[in-house]
């Protein structure tokens, strides 16, 4: 068990020992109501930290050997598996500039930043249509729409895929205290860490205020660092978490507006397009084809309209002459 869950565990238990004693000793309305309320923000809280140790439990990044892509054999990733391997490393919504940076830093090819500007757009149009074991997404905004400049996992829990006043900072450290975490595991394990790695470690350490020094210690100064940001985080992002619990899926992951159908729905639309379709062709075939020109009362052949002779209020047919020119 983390310090983290421990820690949320230990007060959440407190909580609920302090609001008994305060039943039984008959105190107030409002004191126990006050206590019931710090339990169950106590309680999310630590519901929250579950559910990321859940997630680092099933889905831990590979080992540095084994994310490596060996040249020649095997197929190259896609844009999309590049931001996925990215996030694993980071576990933490990042930005594109710094997921081209992880994503270099643990590999032997490249994720060109441009290459993620259609990303998202493609990203929620599979959503609509197919079922993936996860789709990157954006983080979402406090009035639950896509924020840009993030990227962030469907598997991951929607309090982490929150922007709150607090999310930047927490995040870079975050990320730095995973980074840290992952490179230290390369050295214990004998596996060694390539020069790349540790030079993005150190940038990353730098960047979040934290002076260099082992893995190990870099982790142990993020995670004292995020200890202060996180309780307000936690607070403001699960608030706006059970404001989205009323949106579908797609707009959980997606932000508002995402809507997602389903193979049924999808099918239908693309039914009504046809049918539609046939109508409209079966209602140009019925209607007759415009007459190429008026016929002439007088038999014999057409005259071009421009041949015709105009007359006009001011000038009258000439004596002898009728409207219409006949041979």
């Amino acid at each position: 068990m983390s310090e983290d869950l421990q820690a949320r565990e230990e007060e959440l238990v407190r909580l609920l020992a302090a609001t008994r004693r305060a039943v039984a000793d008959g105190a107030g309305q409002k004191e126990v109501q006050a206590l019931r309320d710090e339990s169950e923000r106590a309680f999310n809280q630590w519901r929250i930290e579950t559910s990321l140790a859940l997630h680092r439990t099933v889905e831990q990044p590979a080992p540095l050997t084994e994310r490596a892509v060996e040249s020649g054999s095997q197929a190259p990733r896609t844009v999309r598996e590049k931001v996925h391997a990215a996030l694993l490393v980071l576990g933490t919504p990042a930005s594109p500039t710094l997921l081209s940076q992880a994503y270099g830093a643990f590999h032997d090819d490249d994720l060109a930043v441009g290459s993620m500007r259609s990303l998202r757009e493609g990203e929620r149009n599979s959503h609509q249509v197919s079922q993936r074991p996860y789709f990157v997404c954006p983080v979402l905004t406090s009035d639950l729409q896509a924020a840009k400049g993030y990227y962030a996992l469907s598997t991951w829990p929607l309090e982490q895929r929150i922007m709150t006043p607090h999310s930047a900072q927490l995040w870079q450290l975050q990320a730095v205290a995973n980074v840290a975490a992952t490179v230290q595991s390369g050295l214990d394990s004998g596996q060694g860490v390539s020069q790349p790695a540790l030079q993005f470690l150190h940038t990353m350490a730098a960047a979040a205020g934290l002076y260099s020094g082992r893995p190990e210690t870099l982790e142990a100064q993020a995670h004292r660092r995020m200890a202060p940001l996180r309780a307000d985080h936690q607070a403001y992002s699960t608030e706006v978490a059970e404001r989205a619990q009323a949106l579908p899926e797609a707009g959980q992951l997606f932000g508002k507006g995402a809507v997602r159908l389903n193979h049924a729905q999808t099918a239908a639309l693309w039914g009504l397009a046809r049918e539609s379709a046939e109508r409209v062709k079966s209602m140009d075939a019925d209607r007759p084809a415009p007459a190429a020109a008026a016929a002439s009362p007088v038999a014999g052949p057409l005259i071009p309209e421009q041949a015709s002779v105009r007359h006009t209020s001011d000038h009258s047919p000439q004596q002898g002459r009728s409207g219409a020119v006949t041979r």
